[in-house]
């Protein structure tokens, strides 16, 4: 009896940390949801207890005057699309590093570990400039382009380690079926590796859609810009729409949350896979 106490005090003392965590973690999104519903006076006033009524006038409020279903939109049409070129895209390099035999396989490796190095806002200029005279300032492509060539290196590294570790057997067997490169890419290479593959998609994802920078430099027009540059016009020059902003904020961060709710078991595996050998 006294040895199976023990145990669960010892039990519950490792827990402590973990709940002290997920608390830590999870209680700024608390807060940000419920402060939400408050007013701007209450929010002063009580800004660590519930709100007095759960009203939608601050929601409202972000989609009607603070524009922010349109910033939503411009978005997802931003990151989806970025994340589906850029996914694929790097899917197929690290399948011809990983998988072909070809004399220039790890300098390439090498050159997209080196971009892991850049810091994005050294390449701001030479792409603000290049733009300028390509004419693609102000457009959706300006931002899109940027996001797919910084998801590169960091795709293509995680799928590169998964992609090394699938035996040459099964490509072997689908060659002599008849299989081209491309099917064999498509419906076998790709499948055996969805867990890498939800995994980078997810982290290309959470970049893209909380990034400030590019769409702030490379748009001009209000109409087009997304959700972080959307949330800076909640603050005027002499006052700004708290409670207003934080309803914009907890719908900003709501695709991330359910992104990672929905995928989070892929993202687990995919994370490990690559450095499972045998």
């Amino acid at each position: 009896m006294k040895n199976n106490n023990r145990e669960k005090v010892s039990t519950g003392i490792k827990y402590i940390p973990l709940v002290a965590f997920t608390v830590l973690c999870l209680y700024p999104i608390i807060w940000l949801f419920l402060n939400s519903f408050k007013t701007g006076n209450e929010l002063f006033d009580n800004p660590w207890g519930l709100p007095s009524s759960f009203s939608l006038e601050n929601y409202i409020y972000a989609f009607e005057v603070g524009n922010i279903g349109r910033y939503f939109i411009n978005s997802v049409i931003v990151t989806v699309t970025a994340v589906v070129i850029g996914v694929l895209l790097s899917s197929m390099i690290a399948y011809a590093i990983a998988r072909m035999k070809w004399k220039l396989s790890k300098a390439t490796m090498y050159l997209f570990l080196l971009g892991m190095m850049i810091p994005a806002y050294a390449t701001v200029i030479p792409l603000f400039s290049m733009f300028n005279k390509l004419g693609l300032l102000n457009s959706y492509a300006s931002v899109i382009i940027p996001h797919v060539a910084g998801a590169f290196p960091l795709a293509v590294f995680i799928l590169t380690g998964f992609l090394s570790t699938i035996p040459k057997d099964i490509e072997e067997a689908a060659v002599m079926d008849g299989c081209g490169i491309f099917r064999i890419f498509f419906r076998i290479i790709l499948p055996i590796s969805k867990s890498s593959v939800v995994t980078v998609a997810v982290i290309v994802f959470i970049n893209i859609w909380n990034d400030l920078l590019l769409p702030q430099i490379f748009l001009t027009d209000n109409s087009k810009m997304t959700l972080p540059v959307g949330l800076t016009a909640f603050q005027g020059q002499y006052m700004t729409n708290y409670v207003g902003l934080i309803a914009a904020i907890v719908i900003t961060i709501i695709p991330s949350i359910i992104v990672y709710i929905l995928l989070h078991k892929n993202i687990m595996e995919g994370m490990v896979s690559g450095a499972v050998k045998g």
